[in-house]
């Protein structure tokens, strides 16, 4: 099914813009492309725009965080036709749809001598979580809802380092505590979010035993 989409798309160059603007397009598109096609699409309208294209691209439709591998259709199916398409994070836009997450890698270190050199991969897989977190809005320092969900797959990966990790998390100024629901800030909603996080907090109430 073709659909046509009437889309803002925000614009913002770090290096020469002192405010970002939206940019108007009415494209028509097969329901069976990807929002990464989408997204080629107008690039191909405008050289200039930029979008992320790594395999964990991500960006903000409608107040929620998706990856760019989402069909068309799913996305119409939910939002409608009319769509703002934003990056991640607005305060940490770096070219229109790209952002610099350079918060988020650093975020690793914090459990980085707990775990492998290659987890470092699984831990980038997770960043739509990072982002999504409105907690970003007065705590910068805040850990993020990636590094706990990372942290519960590394305490099963790593069972000996769990009272450790368990210990970095527990921090009444920017650690787990802070947490807020992010299910319904993500598209599809991840309901299984929040089991694992209280997974985390019970453990940590128990002493990490």
């Amino acid at each position: 099914m073709i659909y046509e989409l009437r889309l803002s798309v925000f614009r913002f160059d770090a290096l020469s813009d002192y405010l970002p603007f939206y940019k108007k397009h009415i494209i028509k598109v097969d329901g069976d492309k990807t929002l990464d096609q989408l997204l080629a699409i107008i690039k191909e309208e405008d050289r200039l725009f930029d979008y992320p294209q790594d395999k964990n691209a991500t960006i903000k439709i409608s107040g929620k965080i998706l990856s760019t591998s989402v069909k068309i259709s799913d996305i119409v199916e939910n939002f409608g036709a009319e769509l703002t398409l934003m990056p991640m994070s607005k305060k940490r836009a770096l070219k229109d749809l790209i952002i610099n997450s350079d918060d988020f890698d650093e975020k690793f270190d914090l459990l980085d001598a707990f775990v492998d050199a290659t987890d470092r991969k699984r831990y980038k897989d997770l960043i739509m979580y990072y982002y999504a977190s409105d907690v970003f809005s007065y705590s910068d320092d805040f850990q993020g809802d990636a590094l706990f969900l990372f942290a519960y797959e590394m305490i099963q990966k790593h069972s000996e380092q769990k009272g450790n990790i368990l210990n970095i998390l527990d921090n009444e100024e920017n650690g787990i505590w802070l947490h807020t629901n992010i299910c319904g800030k993500l598209f599809p909603a991840d309901y299984d979010t929040e089991n694992k996080i209280n997974f985390l907090k019970n453990e940590i109430l128990k002493g990490g035993k």
